[in-house]
Order: C-alpha cells, then sequence, then structure tokens
C-alpha cells in the first residue's frame, strides 16, 4: 500500500509499506481523508521539538473499519470512524487517574510513530469513535483539531463573557466557536490576514482585528470598559501574541496556551503574570473530549466543514504541505482523499 514519508525538512517522499494487520484488541482502518495540521508544518519546516524523524505523517483522520480484532467490541466491520491518534502506556501514574494525555510514555500518531497519510491504519480500539449519521469523512477528520480546542475552551475554570483568541488558522477559528457553544458573549479574534478575519467574521466572532493595522490595546478597551478580557486563547506559538494574551487579560483572568513554539520564548513581560494575578493554563492535545467535539458538529454548534479548503490526492501532498506553508489565499485546511 501507499503513504507518505516525512524524510526531513521539506523532504515527503511517497513509498511501498506493507499493509498493517490488526492485533486482538484493535482495529484496521482504511483512510479516506487526513488534514495537514499546523504541527505537520512545523515538523515540515525542521521545526517542531516533538516529531520523530523519519516518520509517516498525518493524525487527523476518517475511514471505514474493514477489520476488527478478536477481543474487540462495539466495533463493527464497516463503521463510519474517527481516531484519537494516541499511544499512551495505561500504566503511569498519569494514566491510572484518567489524565492519559498527561501519559510519561505518550506517542502521538504521525509524530512519534507512524501516522495516518497512509491507506490503512492499525489503531487500538479504545481510540476509535463512530461518527453520527449524516456526518461526511471530511467532518470526521476535523473532529480532531475540534477536540483540541474544546480541551483547551475546558481548561479555563471560568470562561467568562469576552474572550480573546489570537490567531485566526484551524485551531483559532474551532476555538472561536467552541467559546461561543460554551457561552461567551463577545469573541475578539486577531491575526494578521485579512481573508482569515473574513472568515471568522463568517463564523460569528463579535470583533475582528489585524493588529497591524489597529491598535488591538484600544478596541480591547473599548469592548471590555477598560477591564481586560476574561480569557484569552494563544493559538499562534509567537512571543508577539502570548504578550498580547498576557497584557489584555484582565486582573485574575485566564490565559490559555495552545500554540506550538518553535523556539523558546525569551523577553516576556512575566510580571503581567504577577500583578494581576493571571491564571496561566498549558493545553495540550484532549483528554475525554472527542465525544463533546462530536456532539458539538452533530447538533450544528460548530461548522468544521466550511473550514476545509481542498481535498487533493495523496502523491500531491507536498504540493499540499508547500501551499500551506506559504499561506496560500484562502487554504484554511488542506486533506487527503482515498476514495
Amino acid at each position: 500500500m501507499k503513504a507518505a514519508l516525512l524524510k526531513g525538512p521539506y523532504s515527503i517522499k511517497i513509498i511501498d509499506v506493507e499493509k498493517p494487520k490488526p492485533g486482538p484488541n484493535q482495529v484496521l482502518i482504511k483512510v479516506r481523508r487526513c488534514g495537514i495540521c499546523g504541527s505537520d508544518l512545523h515538523a515540515y519546516k525542521g521545526k517542531h521539538p516533538d516529531f520523530v524523524i523519519p516518520v509517516i505523517p498525518g493524525h487527523e483522520f476518517s475511514g471505514d473499519v474493514v477489520e476488527v480484532g478478536e477481543k474487540v467490541e462495539g466495533i463493527n466491520v464497516g463503521d463510519k470512524v474517527c481516531v484519537e491518534p494516541l499511544v499512551t502506556c495505561g500504566k503511569c501514574y498519569f494514566c491510572l487517574r484518567g489524565e492519559y494525555h498527561r501519559c510519561v510514555n505518550l506517542k502521538v500518531l504521525g509524530a512519534q510513530t507512524n501516522g495516518a497519510f497512509t491507506e490503512y491504519i492499525v489503531v487500538e480500539d479504545k481510540w476509535v469513535h463512530k461518527l453520527p449519521e449524516g456526518l461526511s469523512y471530511e467532518e470526521g477528520a476535523m473532529i480532531e483539531p475540534l477536540a483540541v480546542a474544546v480541551h483547551a475552551v475546558k481548561r479555563a475554570p471560568t470562561l467568562g463573557e469576552n474572550v480573546l483568541i489570537l490567531g485566526a488558522g484551524t485551531i483559532g477559528l474551532l476555538t472561536l466557536q467552541v467559546a461561543k457553544a460554551m457561552g461567551a458573549l463577545n469573541t475578539i479574534i486577531t491575526d494578521i490576514v485579512d481573508w482569515k478575519l473574513e472568515i471568522a467574521k463568517k463564523l460569528g466572532a463579535t470583533v475582528t482585528v489585524n493588529p497591524l493595522k489597529e491598535d488591538l490595546g484600544e478596541i480591547i478597551i473599548e469592548q471590555t470598559g477598560g477591564l481586560g478580557v476574561d480569557t484569552s486563547f494563544e493559538a499562534v506559538g509567537h512571543k508577539d501574541t502570548l504578550t498580547q494574551a498576557l497584557e489584555y487579560t484582565r486582573k485574575g483572568g485566564n490565559v490559555v496556551i495552545i500554540g506550538v513554539f518553535e523556539t523558546p520564548v525569551v523577553d516576556i513581560n512575566i510580571m503581567h503574570v504577577v500583578n494581576k494575578e493571571l491564571n496561566l493554563f498549558g493545553s495540550l492535545v484532549y483528554n475525554w473530549d472527542f465525544d463533546t467535539a462530536l456532539k458539538l458538529v452533530e447538533k450544528g454548534k460548530v461548522d468544521v466543514k466550511s473550514l476545509v479548503s481542498d481535498v487533493i490526492k495523496l502523491e500531491d501532498l507536498r504540493t499540499g504541505f508547500d501551499r500551506m506553508v506559504t499561506r496560500e489565499k484562502g487554504i484554511i485546511k488542506i486533506q487527503v482523499g482515498f476514495d
């Protein structure tokens, strides 16, 4: 079968690999859609600190169950599914507490072990989620990034009315929608690309700001009566946006960091955290969040389909990566289709 191998910076090769067989507690899935993630782009540029190269990338995927192991229950051949792309030990302190995303031996498919830019993939049955009737493969492959957004919003102890999302990429736009679905009344989202802000407006953002053209600080003062936002979400992975999150969040507010930082952050005024008693949270993948993500899409609370900008063939994957790295206009998410 065919698979895409990330060999190094800007190097992807289509290779032949053996079709896997499921073990007793495993499921064989025919991949139908797999999306290019922002984390994949960092790795493609050789700047993701956690990827183990070479690797078959891809962790945002959906497909059909074509074979199940002898001990698998509740999952059947023909089921249309999406997958939590994790490998955990099940034995460490965190796994035993149900905090499997903090597993000391955590691996992510497509990062530390081979992923889903391939025709077939084997996964443990516990990570498989059936898609509700009516959900497409495109939507199914968006459940993984949506679960990232769900987890991030849940990280804030109290979301509050005024929410700032820094970055209008896939995760930022999904976080915007989840925050609205969970009660945020005034959502402010920023980006330095105007057409992304247009998408954010269509998805229900109260205010959109290009900080290169507008004074974000003045807008925050105006929108919050000078108080600052209740919760900020950093969804870029850059020093400037982290600085803005710390600066524009009110005293006692929450700052949730989702973005992947390619280099260590220096020259940050940490006294914002001290003087304002900010609650600072990191947010890593998801933990019991897939069901919530599926329900949000099923009930029409979150629109993931409009974020899928193009579906390409596996052999065109490198071109797809290049299109996203160069920020081609109109491209939020590219998926590979295996129809």
